[in-house]
């Protein structure tokens, strides 16, 4: 499935959102719409708002209200670039609030608009690793099937990559991650996963960070940089 296929065909992104089950649909939203935090400069505080309501299913409902806070930082910064990563976070603003069950709901075509939204939001930036980071979480359940009969799972996933990206653009000790390539600490992953998984607390963490900083990689880290992080890992629903 080419970039440029799901960025113009609206059938394409209608098929890509019915196969995700209606629990999962606004955590991989929000994943999407997640992957421009770091190349947007200073992110709307209204956007910023709808994570947690993303991240809590009883708090669903409330994205009613957060979409209209974003419609209306729009109209009142209507010269605000790119304008379709407005239109991106309404949408899946609309689509959280839809998958809570409340009454008058948003169109119900509202996700389908997200892949395209997304991938042309990238054009604005022209960065050929964001590309490949948002085709991969618009496609993560059209790869792995698997996922739409085990919600467990299909979350757990969505946890995993916010994971990844708290590695990648907030703990980075290498200081590489606007050259290298996007899985230079991939391999740290799971450990940290199952840790946050098992439920352990920032100081176990962050020790395992550190480890893997002076150990594992020979630098010359912080331990109170690592509970910082470790504090960012353990805020992930």
């Amino acid at each position: 499935m080419e970039t440029y296929d799901i960025r113009t065909d609206i059938k394409i992104g209608k098929q890509i959102f019915d196969n995700i089950p209606n629990d999962i649909k606004p955590g991989w939203a929000g994943l999407i719409l997640s992957r421009f935090d770091n190349y947007i400069k200073n992110v709307p505080k209204s956007i910023l708002d709808l994570y947690p309501i993303i991240d809590n299913q009883e708090r669903w409902k409330e994205a009613h209200n957060q979409f209209s806070e974003i419609r209306m930082f729009g109209l009142n910064n209507k010269n605000y670039e790119p304008n379709t990563y407005l239109q991106l976070a309404e949408k899946v603003a609309k689509i959280t609030y839809n998958a809570s069950g409340e009454s008058a709901p948003f169109d119900s075509d509202s996700g389908w608009y997200i892949p395209s939204l997304a991938l042309k939001t990238v054009l604005y930036f022209n960065d050929a690793r964001l590309e490949d980071e948002i085709k991969s979480s618009i496609l993560i359940f059209n790869r792995n099937k698997t996922f739409k009969d085990n919600l467990g799972a299909a979350k757990e996933f969505i946890t995993y990559k916010k994971i990844d990206d708290i590695l990648w653009f907030d703990w980075d000790p290498i200081g590489i991650n606007d050259m290298a390539p996007r899985d230079e600490y991939q391999s740290y992953v799971p450990d940290i996963f199952n840790l946050k998984k098992s439920g352990a607390s920032r100081e176990e963490i962050a020790k395992q960070l550190f480890y893997f900083e002076t150990v594992t990689m020979g630098m010359g880290g912080t331990l109170e940089n690592c509970l910082t992080i470790a504090d960012k890992i353990i805020s992930v629903k």
